[in-house]
């Protein structure tokens, strides 16, 4: 063996492998199966990624019994002996060769099993009650918006790096998922920080019995109101600048395609951004220190059917109670979604197919239900035309 490891290095190391081998829970309502292809030593089927290498159960424990044991194997042959499932233990030495080229080491240990929520997962057989996890394709039907998907595939071909994509053994193709999953958390918590406090306030608030204020505003208040509110448009804005400079993707479209797409998906994302201050159905933006643009508030500035509308919409984003990673996967989803005024409509479906794929599989970590898709396909559906409305407000007084 190349290298001797402290006892502590050892039980270090296997104790986390036997950890991860133990986490999944006795009674699972799901079943998770995930092709890990061969073994990288014995061409044996694959159980797991272990010590850093997709293998199978025996060459798992023989590599660990190895390390326990620190042998020095013989070769009895030429030291290249076959290592095949029926005759692997026919010569450890060459096996434990393969092992090591595999690229088996404790080192790599905590990489573990594929995590539940990156595998496939559908239900057992014997579940009586058929309420588990369904395709988007299902999802999008229920809404209509499958056309959109059925158009853009008969217009545009597959480009290359979707078929390459596609193509790309299932390893790769979750650690891509996995990664379009973190960046896009990370991007949404860094562009939502800025309404944390107002949301600890808000909840203050209400466990202090909150009730609206009931004050009248003249012209002259409500003007200021406006400005203050297209000063915050102009932040958000920018926001969403930064939104799409950083998602995984986005930063190959044209800055004509980029200005399409922040208009198509201005205020959704806006309500995505925020959503998290409208409880119990009012809305608690602080348009300053002092100011809190409650449903009056937004009344006097949008007009009373604009509210209603926009306040229903938040009313029904609020009723899903979505997780921060679906939230964060959701802004690329819906800004990739339709392809109107954009020109690069080829990139657009490409990066769709990316986002589309990483939502359904954090749905699927979610054990989301047959009622959240439909009600979640509703939301999606009505985010453009929720975005058509207050942009025709603001047409004459905020433009990007």
């Amino acid at each position: 063996m190349s290298k001797i490891l402290s006892d502590e290095e050892v039980f270090k190391a296997l104790s986390y492998e036997y950890f991860l081998n133990n986490q999944r829970s006795v009674r699972e309502q799901f079943q998770n199966k995930f092709n890990f292809g061969q073994c990288k030593v014995c061409s044996d089927k694959a159980t797991g990624i272990h010590y850093g290498t997709s293998s199978c159960e025996g060459c798992k424990g023989f590599f660990k019994r190895s390390i326990l044991k620190h042998k020095k194997y013989v070769c009895r042959g030429q030291k290249n002996c076959r290592i095949y499932p029926k005759q692997r233990k026919k010569c450890k030495y060459c096996r434990w060769n393969l092992c090591i080229k595999a690229g088996m080491s404790l080192k790599c240990v905590r990489m573990g099993r594929i995590p539940n929520h990156m595998k496939i997962i559908k239900p057992k057989i014997e579940l009586k009650n058929p309420n588990y996890f369904i395709s988007l394709q299902y999802m999008l039907k229920l809404s209509k918006l499958d056309h959109i998907f059925k158009e853009a595939k008969a217009i545009l071909p597959q480009t290359y790096n979707s078929e390459k994509f596609l193509n790309e053994s299932t390893e790769n193709q979750i650690i891509v998922l996995s990664l379009l999953r973190d960046k896009s958390l990370q991007i949404f918590s860094e562009q939502t920080k800025e309404f944390e406090s107002q949301e600890i306030r808000a909840l203050k608030l209400i466990e202090n019995g909150y009730e609206t204020n009931q004050f009248e505003l003249g012209p002259e208040q409500v003007e200021l109101l406006k400005k203050k509110d297209l000063s915050f448009l102009e932040t958000h804005a920018r926001s969403m600048f930064r939104i799409i400079e950083d998602l995984p993707g986005f930063q190959r479209f044209s800055k004509d395609d980029v200005r399409a797409l922040i208009n198509a998906n201005f205020f959704t994302i806006l309500g995505f951004r925020t959503v998290r201050l409208f409880i119990n159905g009012d809305y608690f933006f602080m348009l300053d220190s002092n100011c809190q643009m409650n449903g009056k508030v937004f009344g006097l500035i949008m007009g009373e059917k604009i509210r209603d509308n926009l306040f229903k919409y938040y009313s029904d984003l609020s009723l899903l109670r979505l997780t921060n990673q679906e939230i964060g996967l959701l802004i690329p989803f819906s800004m990739s979604l339709l392809t109107f005024n954009v020109d690069n409509k080829r990139l657009l479906n490409e990066i769709n197919e990316y986002y589309l794929r990483a939502l359904y599989k954090e749905f699927s970590l979610n054990r989301r239900t047959r009622e959240f898709l439909e009600n979640f396909a509703k939301v999606v559906a009505n985010g453009p035309k929720i975005n058509k409305m207050c942009q025709d407000i603001w047409l004459e007084d905020f433009k990007i």
